[in-house]
C-alpha cells in the first residue's frame, strides 16, 4: 500500500450542479485539495435537486418555480461569499438539474479526475455566465473547454449509460438518507463522519483528523501559486484557501492585476482572477 492508502481519506459530496450552497463550498473544496494535495481523495455523487419545476416545491425558502430562486442565491451569495450572476433566471432558466446532473456522469465514465473539473465547469457556468447547462450545446461546450473527449462524452449521453448510472448516484443518495445539499462523507482508516449543509475548511478538516489523523495539511499557498493552478478563480476562493481576510485577498490580487500578472474578469456580483492577463 501507498502512504496515500494508509494515511489518507476520501470526501464524499452528495451533490447537484446547480445548487448554489454546493456552489458556495468551492472554496472550501479548493482549501482542502491544495492543503491536503493526494492525502485524500474527493468523490462526487449526483443527488437531484430539482427533477422537474413543474412540480418541485422547496418549502424552506418557498421557492415553486425559477423566479423564486433569485433571492434564494442572493442571500446566499451574502453568506457564501461566491459570485453569482441572477440573470439567468429572466434569460433562460433550467427547468431541471437531472440532464446537467447526467452529463457529470457521463464525464465521469471518462476519467473522474476530468470530470471534477467538468462539474467546476458546470457549476461556474450557471452560477456566473448566465448559461443553462441542461442544455446540450452548453454541455459539450464546456466538456472541449476542459478536454474531454466529446464523441465519448456524447455516446454516453445517447445510449444511456450516463442516465443508468445517474440513477444509480440517486439510489446512493435515498439510502445515505441525504436531505441537504451538499452534505459529505469523510472516511478513512479510523471510520466515518457525516456533516450535513454547508461546511467550513475547519469542520472538514476536524472530520478528517478524526478519520484519517496521519494525514497532514501543507502550508497555505501564496496568492500567485493559487490563481496559477487553479484559475480562473473568484476573490472568496484566493481568501479562504491562502487563509487571508478577503479585503486583504482583494488588495493582493488588485496589485497583480496592476502588475499584469493576473487577469480580472468581473461577473454578476463578484470577479474572478487568471494567469493570463485580460485581452
Amino acid at each position: 500500500m501507498s502512504a496515500t492508502d494508509t494515511a489518507g481519506g476520501t470526501i464524499t459530496q452528495y451533490t447537484d450542479p446547480m445548487c448554489t450552497w454546493c456552489w458556495g463550498s468551492e472554496p472550501v473544496v479548493r482549501h482542502l485539495r491544495a492543503a491536503y494535495g493526494e492525502q485524500i481523495q474527493f468523490e462526487y455523487v449526483m443527488g437531484g435537486l430539482v427533477e422537474d419545476f413543474e412540480t418541485f416545491y422547496d418549502a424552506a425558502n418557498d421557492i415553486s418555480q425559477p423566479s423564486d430562486v433569485v433571492p434564494h442565491w442572493e442571500s446566499a451569495s451574502e453568506a457564501h461569499g461566491m459570485p453569482v450572476d441572477t440573470s439567468i433566471f429572466e434569460t433562460d432558466p433550467a427547468q431541471s438539474t437531472y440532464p446537467a446532473s447526467v452529463a457529470f456522469v457521463a464525464a465521469r465514465q471518462q476519467d473522474r479526475r476530468d470530470a471534477h473539473r467538468y462539474l467546476r465547469a458546470l457549476r461556474e457556468a450557471y452560477a456566473t455566465e448566465a448559461r443553462n447547462v441542461s442544455r446540450r450545446e452548453a454541455q459539450v461546450a464546456l466538456a472541449e473547454r476542459v478536454g474531454i473527449d466529446v464523441t465519448a462524452f456524447e455516446q454516453a449521453l445517447d445510449d444511456g449509460t450516463a442516465r443508468e448510472r445517474f440513477e444509480s448516484d440517486l439510489a446512493r443518495t435515498r439510502e445515505a438518507g441525504v436531505r441537504a445539499f451538499p452534505t459529505y462523507r469523510v472516511s478513512g482508516p479510523e471510520g466515518e463522519r457525516v456533516a450535513a449543509g454547508f461546511q467550513s475548511y475547519d469542520q472538514l478538516r476536524a472530520a478528517l483528523e478524526a478519520v484519517a489523523p496521519s494525514a497532514e495539511p501543507a502550508d497555505p499557498p501564496s496568492v500567485r501559486e493559487f490563481v496559477g493552478e487553479f484559475g480562473p478563480v473568484a476573490t472568496q476562493e484566493v481568501a479562504e484557501t491562502c487563509e487571508l481576510a478577503r479585503g486583504k485577498a482583494r488588495q493582493v490580487l488588485q496589485s497583480l492585476h496592476d502588475e499584469g500578472a493576473v487577469g480580472r474578469d468581473p461577473r454578476g456580483n463578484g470577479v474572478f482572477w487568471d494567469s493570463r492577463r485580460d485581452s
